[in-house]
């Protein structure tokens, strides 16, 4: 992924979760983490590994749970800039009717299916 904070404030973490934001991990910050933190006009690239869930077992047609949905997976990201400010969880408290700057947590959602 990719990061910015604004105003030449370099990034100095990015927390990335598959599950709705409960537990983090933290990013390796890649090309643009070499810039100078208070004068860091460009993206900060990152990037990271997470074991996804385990699907559950397979079960019998007829069985209770025959047919039962995917596993869902909530993956967001946040990141935090060298003054520590940090993305807001919701754009609740930065509403606004444009929808202009919005930079809160970024969610991605998909299901998860065994293929084989």
């Amino acid at each position: 992924g990719y990061a910015w904070s604004g105003g030449g404030r370099g990034i100095i973490r990015v927390d990335v979760s598959i599950d709705a934001g409960k537990t983090w991990h933290t990013a390796e910050l890649k090309q643009g983490s070499e810039q100078n933190p208070s004068r860091a006009w460009a993206w900060t690239f990152w990037e990271i590994s997470i074991p996804v869930p385990d699907l559950p077992d397979e079960v019998e047609e007829g069985e209770e749970g025959a047919g039962s949905s995917p596993v869902k997976v909530d993956i967001c990201c946040k990141a935090t800039d060298y003054a520590h400010n940090c993305q807001p969880e919701t754009p609740d408290s930065i509403w606004n009717l444009r929808g202009l700057n919005n930079n809160s947590w970024h969610h991605v959602r998909v299901n998860l299916e065994d293929v084989s």
